[in-house]
């Protein structure tokens, strides 16, 4: 009774444990998804500027262009952040070379064939 009561026990955890995981999963897809449209709405409003300047035959205001660049590029950090977080619950890693995930124990990437170091 005690290794049937254990064994229950055992199973609880681990549902537990990848519930979590899930959880953790989903929160971490969701902050990519507002990024990816945080960043797409960056770039419209970069074009409009410079589509607006062009139009005009006026400048582009360099405050304001350096302002939308630093935005996106933070965004793109956050969003590398948030997938490095995703692919490790989903054990996977991300290729240096073409920028597209594998199996966290890969010796290759499947996609260009780019040999992974121990250290990576």
């Amino acid at each position: 009774m005690e290794r049937i009561i254990s064994e229950i026990k055992n199973t609880a955890d681990k549902v537990a444990k990848k519930s979590g995981e899930l959880v953790e999963l989903s929160k971490a897809k969701l902050n990519i998804a507002n990024i990816k449209t945080d960043i797409s709405s960056s770039y419209k409003i970069l074009g409009e500027m410079i589509y607006i300047a062009q139009r005009d035959e006026t400048e582009v205001n360099p405050e304001k262009l350096e302002e939308i660049i630093s935005k996106i590029d933070a965004l793109y950090e956050r969003l590398a952040e948030f997938n490095e977080i995703a692919n490790g619950l989903m054990n996977k890693k991300l290729c240096p070379e073409c920028n597209k995930t594998t199996d966290s124990d890969a010796l290759f990437c499947s996609v260009c064939g780019y040999h992974f170091s121990d250290t990576e």
